[in-house]
């Protein structure tokens, strides 16, 4: 191995058998693309993924706002003549908020490898310098997306709700009354819609404690793709964005909400993503019942991904477990629900990200019984472990730290995957405690713990489609 950083552009490894490890350049966008297309399908006769193809050329083409050309960790094959892409990953960089605090987070995605080189720890080679690029960068935390199970093994836990959605059947939506015009429309977005766009995408925060909050590059990226003619000139089904937002105007030409709106179904449902605005003055109930309507226009002229797709016959809402626009269909009309599956997250260094929100825990006891608290938090973690000291409410010392050999010193106890979920309040302390045997707090000690994480809801919503 050269002796240079993993997260160097120039870094190259031998891993023996004619395989390196390196960083993507944009030359290697047609075979990054050809591994993708052969990896991400159902069955191995199927024909290859052009969709996963265009998406190799979009995060490579400079333009894509989360990442560039250089990216990708890749194994390429030099025994092969043709120099084969046989594993890859990248790396995506977002800005999340916790409780406020900006937050960089890293975000590997597009994990593929060849089945003729599967089960030789490939991933875990690429892994490693992703995370390697994410720590150089500032991150204190990375998050992913994929196969159940799987990313635990690098340090990820499920620990924030994802996805998550409800139906509403075509038949149920309420047809406009004989002789009434639709008081609403929708019209696709444009740049001079972007401040106006992340206003209602912002309105939708509410009390979640962890945000995602895309930047004006990440608006006019998904908003101009569309204006490209040679996007505009191409089967939708092809394309890699596979969704688009639209402005939900009223008949006096102001806009009243935003929606994101696949462009191709893959069943019965069109999934769909609105956000109202929350002015006092627009009546959302009106506002839903006639976009339920166009919608379900839009679902009618959706095509599907196949030629064995099914009539569009259903909405799906694609707005996680909870809502406040649920309310606005009520649980007769949105009948069928998904239930969320998770976001994976990693905390390397729990020390420094303990510190970064330092703030909000410090606040979460000034308002509560413990104000003015003065005392230690021990953690222990089983190999590793963590002491939080405060004075007077301040959290005057953090730092790792572990359980003697002799004496019962720690106040609290967990697995350290399943730590996380506690530490970023997807679990309660209670809940946690009832289903592993190795999560405990002594009671002096379960208030504290209550206070400084207690149980909040999270909705990153996935910024790109």
């Amino acid at each position: 191995m050269k002796d240079t950083s993993l997260a160097d552009p120039t870094f190259i490894d031998d891993l023996g058998h004619g395989l390196i490890r390196r960083w993507s350049t944009a030359a290697d966008t047609e075979k990054i693309g050809l591994l993708l297309s052969t990896v991400h399908r159902d069955r191995e006769d199927e024909p290859l993924n052009v969709v996963s193809h265009d998406l190799a050329r979009i995060f490579m083409s400079g333009k894509f706002p989360f990442m560039d050309a250089g990216d990708f960790a890749v194994v390429e094959d030099t025994s092969q003549p043709a120099h084969p892409i046989v594993a890859c990953t990248c790396l995506w960089r977002h800005q999340w908020r916790y409780a406020g605090i900006p937050l960089g987070v890293g975000r590997p995605e597009y994990v593929a490898t060849d089945a003729a080189y599967r089960n030789r720890g490939l991933v875990r080679r690429l892994f490693e310098m992703v995370h390697a690029r994410s720590a150089a960068e500032g991150h204190l935390v990375q998050a992913i997306t994929g196969i159940a199970s799987f990313y635990r093994q690098f340090g990820y836990e499920y620990v924030m709700e994802l996805d998550g959605s409800r139906t509403v059947y075509f038949s149920q939506i309420s047809d406009r009354k004989e002789g009434e015009a639709e008081p609403y429309q929708l019209r696709p977005a444009t740049l001079e819609d972007i401040p106006q766009l992340m206003v209602f995408y912002d309105q939708q925060r509410a009390d979640n404690l962890l945000w995602y909050e895309p930047d004006e590059a990440y608006w006019r990226f998904i908003v101009s793709y569309w204006d490209d003619p040679a996007v505009q000139s191409r089967d939708v089904t092809t394309l890699g964005i596979k969704g688009r937002y639209f402005m939900i105007m009223d008949n006096d030409g102001r806009a009243v909400g935003s929606t994101w709106v696949r462009t191709r179904r893959w069943g019965r449902s069109l999934g769909v993503a609105p956000f109202l605005s929350s002015a006092p003055d627009v009546n959302r109930r009106a506002v839903m019942a006639s976009l339920l309507r166009l919608l379900r226009d839009q679902g009618t002229r959706t095509p599907g991904h196949g030629p064995d797709t099914p009539p569009c016959d259903e909405l799906r809402f694609d707005l996680g477990a909870n809502h406040p626009l649920y309310g606005l269909m009520g649980d007769k009309l949105a009948l069928l629900i998904s239930r969320p599956y998770a976001w994976y997250v990693r905390i390397p260094d729990l020390a420094a990200f303990l510190q970064h929100i330092a703030p909000v825990l410090e606040a979460r006891l000034a308002q509560s019984l413990l104000a003015g608290y003065t005392g230690d938090l021990k953690i222990d973690l089983y190999r590793d472990g963590l002491l939080l000291h405060f004075e007077r409410g301040k959290l005057a010392q953090i730092e790792r730290w572990r359980q003697p050999a002799y004496g019962e010193e720690a106040t609290a106890g967990a697995p350290p995957l399943v730590f996380l979920q506690l530490l970023l309040s997807y679990r309660s302390l209670e809940e946690l405690r009832a289903f592993y045997p190795d999560v405990w707090a002594d009671d002096k000690t379960k208030l504290l713990i209550d206070t400084l994480f207690p149980k909040l809801p999270s909705r990153v919503f996935e910024p790109f489609e």
